[in-house]
């Protein structure tokens, strides 16, 4: 899972983003990067400057565009509310914290940890609110019994919903902006933050994470 920014840019600023074929079934419209390469859509934009990259760097995530267009096919299907402080099973806490310390280094967390146990297919959501500047990073992690897990920033509605970032990793793990590159925006953004659950079911967390050095 990794992230994809699609062609909300105007109304929902990005980071490096870079624009893919007219075959995709989402158009990227991105902005210029404010640090990194705090999304999944830098694959396409660091190609270019793949000759300046370490030969043993490791590669980008690509993201997988099966995940996105489920996610928007099945958008109106009623979801659940991500609820604040749910407690997880030890195993679930235990794999959650493994995986904030492996893409958070440098950041402290963002409002409460949220939970949700889902179907599979079955997608939960939070609004959330950012300020312009702001640089953030989302994990999110599925308990036994999940087997793949995506996490996204949309738009709200009523407008069409369309998609801002999109984790690109697979498995039970979802990440948007992990590690020292976190996601950033260049103007206020209102929008919501979903997680899915597409293959398999269970509880799953999810946090946000902001950059310690960062104003709030």
């Amino acid at each position: 899972m990794r992230l994809v920014i699609v062609s909300v840019c105007a109304a929902t600023l990005l980071p490096a983003c870079g624009s893919r074929a007219d075959s995709q079934p989402l158009v990227i419209d991105p902005l210029p990067p404010r640090r990194g390469r705090s999304s999944a859509t830098v694959a396409a934009s660091a190609s270019a400057a793949a000759p300046a990259v370490a030969a043993d760097a490791a590669p980008a995530h690509v993201p997988d565009p099966e995940a996105a267009r489920l996610f928007l096919d099945h958008y109106a299907a009623p979801a659940l509310p991500l609820l604040p402080d749910v407690k997880p099973s030890r195993v679930l806490g235990l794999a959650f914290d493994g995986s904030v310390r492996g893409e958070t280094a440098g950041m402290s967390a963002e409002g409460a940890r949220f939970g949700v146990t889902l179907a599979e297919g079955q997608r939960a959501w939070v609004p959330v609110s950012y300020p312009v500047g702001a640089c953030v990073t989302v994990v999110a992690q599925g308990g036994l019994g999940v087997v793949e897990v995506d996490a996204f920033l949309t738009t709200s509605e009523p407008a069409p919903v369309r998609i801002v970032a999109e984790d690109a990793r697979t498995g039970p793990t979802a990440v948007i902006g992990g590690k020292d590159d976190c996601f950033s925006f260049f103007e206020p953004f209102l929008g919501n933050l979903s997680v899915t659950v597409r293959k398999g079911s269970g509880m799953v967390l999810v946090q946000q994470f902001r950059p310690v050095t960062r104003e709030r």
